[in-house]
């Protein structure tokens, strides 16, 4: 029997997150595969412990401060699964809405793939199309290993990438007892791209499983930094909370690490934002027209 563990954490969404673990339930698994489920609350204040408490019972539930976001709630979830030996872990967003079929099919082509496996993603698509919302990327150039490609189009067979989201992740224990789990540096995103990229670095791979494997609408560049028609006091606030941008300091860390040889000129251009962030934000300021154009079901 195949042990997985799936883990989720979720702040103030009940709804989503109790839809998210519905379809979760109701997964077409597999002969021989269970599933043990953990979810974080990083202090809900909308009843999600107890509403999930009292429709899913089965589910290992874990309490947060309520300043864990992302990468820390699940961090602390993967250091408590980890002493449960797991033959793998699967990292999934508590605002997606699996097929039901999903983890049948993420588990079948998982088999298939190279035994240096690191990752291997499941796309999300937006509600309404079929258009990828999360999922792999590659690298644009070589030479800038940090140039974000588009979402790949999941291809008939598993496709390598460089970045993986973690709205839905599967990573097989044999690559947990090399690199680790996430790095506690990060405070909500860019911890699922740096894994990505260490996994890499260690010699294995990420892939892109075929199809699609659920909903899950992307996350707008309307009423964010980018926004050029909100005050820019608003703009530096949300510059400046973790759930909304990565912090400055954690992106410079993720430069250095990963930037290449370029590194370095990736980390001066990052400092503009820290020393400058106005002068930074008003560069790269859009309208908001311009920005809902790429939301969404808007380009199909």
């Amino acid at each position: 029997m195949l042990r997985y563990a799936v883990m989720l954490c979720c702040y103030n969404r009940k709804d989503k997150t109790l839809a998210c673990l519905e379809s979760l339930l109701a997964q077409q698994l597999p002969v021989g595969v269970s599933l043990d489920i953990l979810l974080l609350d990083d202090g809900s204040s909308d009843g999600t412990s107890v509403a999930v408490a009292k429709r899913f019972p089965q589910v290992k539930r874990y309490q947060g401060s309520g300043q864990m976001y992302w990468n820390g709630a699940m961090t602390h979830l993967w250091q408590q699964a980890c002493k449960y030996d797991y033959d793998a872990y699967i990292w999934l967003n508590d605002d997606v809405q699996l097929h039901t079929d999903a983890l049948a099919r993420l588990h079948g082509w998982q088999a298939k793939v190279s035994n240096r496996l690191g990752a291997m993603v499941g796309s999300m698509h937006e509600p309404g199309c079929t258009k990828v919302s999360y999922g792999g990327r590659r690298s644009l150039r070589a030479w800038h290993p940090l140039g974000f490609g588009s979402l790949l189009t999941p291809a008939p067979q598993p496709i390598q990438c460089d970045f993986i989201n973690g709205n839905l992740c599967f990573i097989p224990k044999a690559a947990v007892e090399t690199v680790g789990i996430l790095d506690k540096t990060y405070t909500h995103a860019l911890g699922d791209f740096d894994y990505g990229l260490r996994l890499k670095q260690a010699g294995f791979y990420l892939y892109v499983a075929p199809g699609l494997y659920g909903q899950c609408a992307s996350n707008s560049k309307l009423n964010s930094v980018f926004d050029a028609s909100l005050p820019m006091t608003t703009r530096l606030a949300l510059l400046n909370n973790p759930a909304r941008f990565v912090p400055v300091d954690e992106w410079m860390h993720f430069v250095r690490r990963h930037g290449g040889l370029i590194w370095p000129l990736l980390w001066l251009k990052a400092l503009m934002r820290k020393v400058a962030p106005r002068i930074w934000l008003w560069r790269r300021g859009q309208t908001p027209a311009d920005l809902n154009a790429n939301d969404g079901c808007s380009r199909k």
